[in-house]
């Protein structure tokens, strides 16, 4: 039970973190698709599958942080959705940014209480 509640709270933790990341990511590359993505956040160490990815990069395009277009290779190739950030994301960043290294500041001040 202990750790099912762990999981719990890693999961929560994960979720908005990720959303960070993912802004992170689109702000370096400019525009990137999803399998693209995928591989560049398990190389930094955050281990994510297709399952978790695509759902949040649809919640992201509906919150108007994304904007996505497709491009339909001209030989056999799979059509590929590339995503960029929108107008809203490159503002949304900084203030996510700002947000999460104030709260990294706050658990590292409390680290040196104890």
């Amino acid at each position: 039970m202990e750790n099912d509640l762990f999981q719990k709270w890693q999961s929560q933790l994960r979720k908005g973190y990720l959303e960070l990341c993912v802004l992170i990511v689109l702000r370096q590359k400019h525009t990137t698709y999803g399998f693209e993505l995928l591989r560049l956040l398990n190389e930094a160490g955050i281990s994510l599958n297709e399952g978790t990815l695509y759902p949040l990069l649809n919640r992201m395009h509906k919150n108007g942080w994304l904007d996505s277009y497709w491009i339909h290779p001209e030989d056999s190739g799979h059509p590929r959705r590339f995503y960029q950030l929108s107008d809203t994301g490159v503002e949304q960043l900084p203030k996510m940014l700002d947000a999460f290294q104030q709260n990294e500041c706050a658990v590292s001040k409390l680290m040196e209480l104890i």
